[in-house]
């Protein structure tokens, strides 16, 4: 069964879906009071009334949060596909939300209703399995209050109302006595005597744990969308091709005069977004029935190979590099430099009037609408007349910065 670790953290940028998170940014108005809010104060307002008697009556829990921030105690819908309600998108819109409830501090009543799985954990090194009927149970079946010392402890073995459960109590009593099961953070402080603060049912604390974008609690900001687009954006960690680029490199890339077709080969190289062989037959294998490369077809394709490594290709980079770079540059240092739009040891080129960096991202389009020309008219790739091309776009470059300096 899934546990609830102490973190929840969003998806990598790889696998953000963007038009997810813009629909999902629309529903944070409606989000932010379900959580922000005591029930008192969503009773009065008609909409945040009806949300909450929905998500508390589909998931038969007695309070709405529970559903909302822990994603493991939602209905299953079942194997049939059922259409994207607006709970579902609620559920998506606070998924996404950064959020870790290790430093939380719940008091004992809050602590009672909480359902039973999500107050511990497995340790990484276990392999226990949990009966699925743990799913359906809450602390309160199997932990009691001391009113006294106010803390929470678990039931009398022999306490008439574990038998309903039959071993299910046991087993987990034994895995917490083990270690197989810890305590999450913000349940272990309950079980300890403390001094009664307040009685009242409360999820603040949890829903609290919830940082925007700007460090501030989600219940001391209003709602809006770009706050939740902002907070996304700054949670996801980035892909680890676009670590190697700096902000400054950035900058000076959206600063170039280039073609559609030049700036968009370098930016899914950089992403990871060209449709090699591979990908694409990782994706649709019963279209692309091979990985292999359609042009040597002796190697599994990759970005790298269709743009630089296949033996076309690379015959027609080193022609660039003895025409117009410094005879010693490496295909190496081209494909370090793009992927870091760093070219500062890149510096010398051999024709006036242009920079070395133009010139390969003439040669990377070049070779990519040969590529295309390959695929889907079966015109054979010839390194010779890709590089009559790239003589031809780089005097072109040449004469339109000389005319627009004499403007």
């Amino acid at each position: 069964m899934p546990y609830y670790t102490p973190q929840l953290i969003v998806q990598a940028l790889e696998t953000l879906n963007w038009h997810q998170v813009q629909a999902s940014a629309l529903y944070f108005r409606w989000l932010h009071p379900l959580l922000a809010y005591e029930q008192p104060v969503l009773d009065a307002h008609p909409v945040s009334y009806l949300l909450s008697y929905h998500i508390r009556n589909i998931n038969g829990y007695s309070h709405h949060q529970i559903p909302l921030l822990f994603p493991v105690t939602r209905r299953n819908k079942g194997l049939k596909r059922q259409r994207t309600g607006t709970v579902d998108m609620l559920y998506r819109a606070v998924d996404y939300l950064p959020k870790t409830f290790g430093a939380a501090q719940l008091n004992t009543s809050t602590a009672m209703a909480l359902p039973l799985q999500v107050a511990f954990y497995a340790s990484p090194s276990s392999t226990l399995v949990l009966p699925l009927r743990v799913k359906g149970m809450l602390v309160s079946d199997v932990f009691q209050l001391d009113s006294r010392l106010n803390f929470v402890h678990w039931k009398d073995t022999r306490d008439p109302s574990l038998l309903q459960f039959k071993r299910t109590p046991h087993i987990v009593f034994r895995a917490l006595a083990s270690g197989a099961l810890k305590f999450q953070p913000y349940f272990a402080p309950v079980c300890s005597p403390a001094p009664l603060v307040d009685s009242d049912v409360s999820f603040a604390p949890l829903a609290n744990q919830i940082r925007l974008h700007d460090g501030q609690p989600l219940g001391n900001v209003s709602p809006s969308a770009k706050a939740f687009r902002l907070t996304v954006t700054a949670s996801a960690p980035q892909p680890l091709a676009l670590r190697n680029v700096s902000a400054a490199h950035w900058k000076f890339f959206w600063s170039l005069s280039l073609t559609y077709v030049q700036r968009n080969v370098i930016y899914r190289f950089i992403n990871g977004c060209i449709p090699n062989r591979r990908r694409l037959h990782y994706m649709m294998p019963t279209v692309f029935d091979s990985p292999n490369c359609l042009v040597c077809l002796s190697a599994i394709d990759s970005a790298s190979h269709l743009l630089f490594d296949c033996p076309t290709k690379e015959k027609i980079w080193q022609g660039v590099i003895f025409e117009f770079l410094w005879p010693t540059t490496t295909i190496h240092a081209i494909k370090e430099a793009l992927l870091s739009l760093d070219f500062s040891n890149l510096w010398y080129c051999q024709v006036p009037g242009i920079r070395p960096y133009r010139i390969l991202l003439i040669c990377l389009s070049k070779i990519w609408l040969a590529h295309m020309r390959f695929v889907f008219d079966n015109i054979v790739i010839v390194p010779e007349s890709v590089l009559v091309t790239i003589r031809s776009a780089v005097r072109q470059t040449v004469e339109e910065d000389q005319i627009h300096s004499q403007l």
